[in-house]
């Protein structure tokens, strides 16, 4: 049985250092409370956007097409807080002065 996608959004990957960890897992914390199911698909291969080790699978690098698309009772906000942290440029980390041995 194939799903049907309530929304469907394509975007590009605006993170400089591609589809890693970080950004993952915001994609993954940021679905957590909606009903929903979101697929992401690069390259022909799609993954569950709520498993962060098929979102690793993608090794989607910057500037790659992305497909986004989600079906359920939250599908618009599901895909809007995907693109959201997709499309921008990952924020800067926070900074330390490294501490220097006296």
């Amino acid at each position: 049985m194939e799903i049907v996608a309530d929304v469907t959004r394509q975007i590009v990957l605006g993170i400089a250092n591609g589809l890693h960890l970080a950004p993952i897992a915001r994609v993954v914390n940021s679905l957590s409370n909606l009903d929903c199911q979101v697929r992401i698909e690069f390259n022909g291969r799609t993954s569950n956007a709520r498993s962060a080790s098929d979102l690793m699978l993608l090794a989607a690098t910057h500037g790659a097409p992305l497909n986004i698309s989600a079906d359920g009772s939250d599908a618009e906000a599901a895909v809007e807080a995907v693109v959201a942290i997709l499309e921008s440029p990952e924020p800067p980390r926070e900074t330390t002065t490294p501490v220097r041995p006296r």
